[in-house]
């Protein structure tokens, strides 16, 4: 079980004081690995934890990058600046890249000469042992510099990687910190976290295989030059050979990499949907709309996975292709050839091979190059997008603090998408300027101003705020501020941290202020309800909060953070009055008084004290004025009276919380799972059976079959003396197809089975994952767990399941045969003197490979863990991104993200230089092993000339071979570490059983008495001393609750903030856990019913509502159960297609992710909407007209008398008078009922001070 953690943030899970930092300046250490050996010696003995890796240097470190890149950043495009940034480094590895095929293109000529040394035609023409000592010595010298520097090479374009990742990690938090998202349909909060892990993944090896795609003509040059100096004018058919090839190979790439582009645009789809139902998962529940989100996933999944499908095709046909032009071009030779023996085909194949091996990899090259292309246009696309628009500021010193001259500002699309980045016809990509919502205003505000803008829901009181910020298409006019600015946006933000850090984020502590702070924002009763007081740990989004204290919080930090001005948001909606007004007096008229303060609110309620109330419509200023002036004397009168009114009942009936029954909530952020060891039996199991079993053992030994069985029958046939010319060419044009045909034929078949069965496995695993978190538990997981980190896996684990898992599958399968096949040849052909040397060196192969192993896959883990920070700051920070822009310095947010940056950037340095220490140690010792073996076999030769210079060129490719098998094999380790982490997700997360009923054997739910019966017939709900906890052993948050609810009844539940009201709402929806009592729904004990039944039940109307991306008909009817002209009929009724969003469209107007372009009104109304459509006898209200403007409310309530009078309602809310005319009324205190009876019942004792609420009621005509 994972251990719970007791952070102060996110960073404290990566540990890093006892850490050494590596450095690049040292070339002996980084050119012969040496310090890796520190790791080790480590790694021997335990398995490694962060703490033992070395940390990233100052000079591939987050900061450093970006500053050189954003030095050409400034003045140059976006490739040109980052490849002036590290032309150096670029070119580095460009030479070492040219050294290395250089290196590679002269193996012709060292097999040529080699050949002198075992075929000849006289014993006397035998070279003798010290010119056979020195060509060793030379051929040893030549492999070991092979050896070494070609890890050295790829190692430091690793770093280049590692440098550009962090350059370009910045520069788009950056970006982001100064991009209107608001405005954005494309960049949404999953397609960023897409572009940070993905694309920037990809495009940081842009240069890298650039170098490769553009030296290849060279290196065909190269590898002509060296074709003709060995075989003169016979190299002519392999040259055109070679060129088809390249031609084929390029073709494929550019087609590739169209099929990629639609991929990426297919995979944001994705994740966009992904992100939202997870950031949203109680909404949908509460709905149990699990199934409706799941089958949308799994169709955004679908289209992803049919661009890998044409993928897959492309990689198969390519083989298929290569491999007939392989056999055409051989055939060619044979027959165009004037000399066709055994050493003449053995130097051409040789030279063919070098030709073929860059050919064989162009397709993959040009296709890796294509896709690095591809995210370097789609980041480039985002650096272009317009930002906010710069807040101007006051040139002279004046009294005013804001002043608008003329302004126009609208919800322009933002987005500015090219070619390069989307297709014109894809789908969902834009969400269309319809109707696009303007301001028109004209204004100015003094400093030290209590100003409030007043206005229904989509009236664009949000839109003057935005525009303040700058975050609003500007099309005529300006906004000039004077002085700094502070922000409390009307969605509370709340990150994973304590209340304290929330409340102080990134701002220097001041225990006065706080303190002062926490006290005139209401805080101080909520913070000694919880044990650990403000360092309770809060979870993402603070869904262990009610909603009134999320409001307090995000206040709270707004307040904290000094400013000259004070942008608020509707910050004390959803609060009790009595809250409400003393943040108003305290806080806004005391605390703030001499600051300049602008409220956007919808209601007159509290602005007595302003000094210039707008009145807002359609975005334009339609009376202004002082709140007499506006409201009127006896509007004024009426207000107060209502807010007495609700004061006294607050006063009288919400008890003070018991000091003895605290909340025993303390951190709830979980640690990341990070397995330790082996990779476990289990997913071995899962992902063996996921590949097909024992059909995947029999394709590989089929495989393993046809091909042992052709090359063996090869070698003899091919190696055969004392043949002439002819005979040979004839011998050679009959069987060498024979031979290549089955074995290229079962590579394809190979092939296609791996990456068929790749889809499938990737396909149900991620089906697994989504069915598996829409599942889970909301109070044992989500409220544990961050998003960022699932985002994470939903992302990078996919991907390197999706292809890169099955493409090392089948490349670990064919080069394992390709190894053995020379060790058979070895054991068949060779003196037996030479067999100890062989198994000698593979022991000692082996012994390192093991350490190898079990370094590499702890170091695996870590870098996979070490990337959850990243991703979670940066999604928090876009939820908050109003806030974190407006208020908080740059360089502080940049900071903190560099601390998570650098150490998944160090963590990827020790990631990869294992990787390619291994390859420069293991290459070294099968350099030492093969120049033994040609000294034995010089000495002692095996049974033909032709068989012994046959096996010692197999096993000059061996060597390689058995390298780039213990590579694919540790690749595999990597991705099996995806597979567990995948896994984990889809069958270790605790989760509801939705479809099972829970019966409860003790509970007798029948009785046979008529009269009692006919009494419980008109019971639709009862609870008989229910109380509910989150999880075990944590404090119940509603204790002994007993009610009844009658068919049609109405029963209204108040109490303060954090009383425990909302939980009433997932208590009976079971996402809290009953620990006593019994709950009858229909006459039937709830525990008869499945989860999903039970919540089918209920019609629920959440404060914050379920709002999707989609038409607003699929928003109104998700599960297409109603026809379009009732939808349409219903919607008319309501006046939803009156609302501003929906006028022009109606039920086709588009809805962006999350609701985003919606006002709070028209949430809330198309979710009443909804819950009309589906027309439940039981109607769950949580607050619903806490957000919105008292014309919508007021509309709201005549809906509730019209379409629920016959469903039985329980209405939470903040404040009594909102829900008077309820036929009972439930006052909560601390989770338990302190009052609760009919208000008849109440009026009948002259001594209740709920009758003297009711007649101060009956004065003021408010009701």
């Amino acid at each position: 079980m994972a251990k719970i953690i007791d952070p102060k943030d996110q960073t404290s899970l990566l540990e890093t004081q006892t850490q050494v930092e590596f450095s690049s300046k040292n070339c002996a250490k980084v050119f012969f690995f040496t310090w890796i050996y520190r790791l080790l010696a480590i790694g021997k003995n335990k398995p490694l934890v962060q703490g033992d890796l070395v940390l990233v240097d100052q000079a591939s470190n987050m900061s450093t990058s970006h500053q050189r890149f954003y030095a050409f950043f400034k003045i140059k495009k976006f490739i040109n600046s980052l490849f002036c940034s590290y032309k150096c480094l670029i070119l580095f590895c460009g030479v070492l890249y040219l050294a290395v095929s250089g290196l590679t293109l002269c193996m012709p000529i060292i097999t040529q000469e080699s050949q002198k040394y075992f075929i000849y035609d006289e014993p006397d023409d035998k070279p003798s042992f010290s010119s056979m000592l020195l060509f060793t010595a030379i051929q040893l010298i030549y492999m070991i510099a092979l050896s070494l520097i070609k890890p050295y090479q790829l190692f430091y374009s690793s770093l280049l990687s590692i440098k550009q990742q962090g350059a370009l990690q910045q520069e788009i938090l950056i970006k982001t910190l100064k991009f209107p998202i608001s405005r954005s349909q494309h960049y949404s909060t999953g397609e960023l976290i897409n572009m940070m892990q993905v694309d920037i993944n990809q495009a940081s090896n842009y240069f890298y295989n650039a170098i490769v795609i553009f030296t290849v003509p060279l290196q065909l040059i190269s590898a002509f030059i060296v074709i003709f100096i060995t075989l003169g004018n016979q190299a002519i058919v392999p040259a055109v050979g070679a060129i088809i090839q390249a031609i084929i190979g390029l073709i494929f790439g550019y087609l590739y990499g169209i099929v990629q582009k639609r991929y990426m645009v297919a995979k944001d789809n994705r994740m966009k949907a992904v992100d939202e139902a997870l950031m949203y998962a109680k909404q949908v529940k509460l709905n149990s709309f699990e199934d409706f989100f799941e089958e949308r996933i799994k169709k955004y999944r679908e289209k992803e996975l049919q661009q890998l499908r044409n993928q897959v095709l492309m990689m198969i046909f390519i083989q298929l292709i290569y491999g007939i032009v392989q056999i055409l071009t051989w055939e060619c030779i044979f027959y165009f050839s004037n000399e066709v023996n055994f050493g003449t085909m053995s130097i051409m194949m040789q030279n063919y091979n070098s030709i073929l091996n860059i050919l064989t990899v162009l397709p993959n090259q040009y296709k890796n190059f294509q896709i690095s292309r591809n995210s370097m246009a789609r980041i480039d696309n985002y650096f272009l997008q317009q930002e906010c628009n710069m807040i101007e500021r006051f040139n002279e010193i004046i009294n005013y603090a804001i002043k608008i001259n003329n302004g126009i500002y609208s919800w322009k699309s933002n987005d500015q998408m090219n070619e390069d980045v989307i297709e014109i016809n894809d789908e969902n990509q834009e969400i269309a300027d319809q109707n696009v919502f303007q301001i028109n205003i004209d204004l100015e505000i003094k400093k030290g101003q209590f100003i409030a803008f007043v206005g229904n829901s989509a009236s664009g009181k949000s839109t003057i705020l935005r525009s303040i910020l700058g975050e609003t298409y500007k099309k005529q006019g300006n906004i000039l501020v004077n002085g700094t600015i502070s922000v409390a946006t009307q969605d509370p933000w709340i990150i994973s941290g304590s209340i304290k850090k929330n409340i102080t984020f990134m701002n220097q502590f001041d225990a006065l202020k706080y303190k002062q702070v926490i006290k005139i924002c209401g805080l101080e009763r909520d913070i000694a309800s919880f044990k650990n007081g403000d360092d309770t740990i809060l979870g993402e989004k603070g869904d262990n909060l009610s909603g009134g204290q999320q409001k307090r919080i995000n206040l709270a930090r707004a307040i904290y953070n000094d400013a000259d001005i004070y942008l608020l948001d509707d910050p004390t909606s959803a609060l009790d009055i009595k809250v409400k007004y003393q943040i108003h007096q305290q806080c806004i008229q005391g605390y703030l008084k001499n600051k300049t303060r602008i409220l956007f609110t919808n209601s007159l309620s509290n602005l007595q004290e302003c000094d210039m109330i707008y009145m807002i419509e359609n975005g334009k200023i339609i009376k202004q004025g002082k709140f007499h002036q506006i409201a009127g004397l006896n509007d004024d009168q009426q207000y107060s009276q209502k807010e007495i009114i609700d004061i006294q009942f607050e006063q009288k009936h919400y008890k003070n919380e018991d000091p003895d029954n605290l909340d025993v909530k303390s951190s709830l952020i979980q640690l990341e799972d990070q397995e330790k060891g082996d990779i476990s039996k289990s997913v071995l199991r899962q992902v063996f059976a996921y590949m097909g079993k024992y059909i995947a053992i029999f394709c590989n030994i089929l495989y393993f079959g046809i091909v042992l069985g052709c090359q063996l029958f090869g070698n003899q046939v091919m190696a055969q003396q004392d043949l002439s010319n002819d005979e040979y060419r004839t011998l050679a044009m009959v069987y060498f197809p024979l031979i290549q045909s089955p074995i290229i034929i079962a590579i394809v078949l190979l092939n296609t089975y791996y990456l068929i069965m790749g889809l499938s496995t990737s396909k149900k695993i991620h089906n697994s994952i989504i069915f598996s978190l829409l599942n889970a538990s909301y109070t044992k997981f989500y409220n544990t767990i961050l998003i960022g980190r699932l985002m994470n896996r939903l992302s990078k684990d996919i991907y390197n399941i999706d292809l890169l898992f099955p493409n090392e599958i089948q490349n670990l399968v064919i080069q394992v045969t390709s190894l053995l096949l020379p060790l058979f040849a070895g054991f068949l052909y060779l003196n037996p003197i030479a067999l100890p040397l062989i198994i000698i060196f593979f022991i000692i192969l082996i012994y390192l490979t093991i350490i190898y192993y079990r370094c590499l896959r702890e170091i695996t883990r870590i870098e996979a863990v070490s990337k959850s920070p990243v991703f979670s700051f940066f999604q928090q920070i876009v939820r908050g991104i109003t806030y974190v822009r407006t208020c908080l310095p740059l360089e502080k947010v940049v900071i903190q993200q560099q601390r998570n940056v650098d150490v998944d950037l160090g963590n990827q340095i020790n990631l990869y230089g294992f990787q390619y220490w291994y390859q420069s140690l293991a290459g070294s010792i099968t350099n030492l092993f093969q120049a033994m073996l040609f000294i034995i076999c010089f000495i002692f030769p095996g049974k033909t000339q032709q068989l012994t210079i046959l096996v010692l060129n197999q096993m000059q490719a061996a060597s390689q071979l058995l390298l780039n098998s213990t590579i694919s094999y540790g690749n595999i380790q990597m991705y099996l570490i995806s597979f567990e982490r995948c896994l984990h997700l889809a069958n270790k997360i605790e989760q509801e059983e939705r479809t099972i009923s829970l019966i409860t054997p003790n509970t007798n739910d029948t009785d046979n008495s008529d009269v009692k019966q006919d009494k419980e017939d008109n019971i639709i709900l009862q609870l008989d001393n229910c109380s509910f906890q989150y999880r075990p052993n944590s404090k119940c948050v509603l204790s002994e609750l007993s009610l009844q609810l009658h068919k049609k009844e109405k029963i209204g539940v108040v109490g303060r903030t954090g009383a425990g009201k909302s939980s009433i709402i997932l208590a009976l929806t079971q996402i809290l856990e009953q620990t006593e009592g019994s709950i009858k729904i229909e006459n039937k004990n709830m525990n008869y019913y499945s989860i999903s039944e039970l919540r089918q039940k209920f019609a629920i109307i959440p404060q914050d509502p379920l709002i999707f991306m989609g038409t607003l008909k699929q928003n109104l009817d998700p599960l297409n159960k109603f026809e379009e002209s009732h939808i349409l009929e219903v919607a008319k009724q309501c006046g939803l297609l009156e609302m501003q969003s929906f006028n022009q469209q109606g039920l086709q107007s588009e809805i962006a992710l999350s609701g985003s372009n919606l006002s709070q009104g028209e949430k809330q109304l198309l979710n009443i909407v909804r819950c009309i459509l589906e027309n439940k006898n039981i109607v769950l209200v949580d607050e619903a007209t806490s957000n919105i403007d008292s014309k919508i409310e007021e509309h709201v309530k005549n809906l509730f008398e019209k379409y629920f009078q016959n469903a039985a309602m329980i209405s939470i809310a903040h404040k009594v008078t909102t829900i008077m005319n309820s036929d009972k009324i439930m006052v909560l205190n601390d989770g338990k009922i302190t009052e609760f009876d009919h208000p008849q019942k109440l009026l009948e004792n002259p001594n209740s001070e709920f009758k003297q609420i009711i007649d101060l009621i009956k004065n003021s005509e408010e009701l």
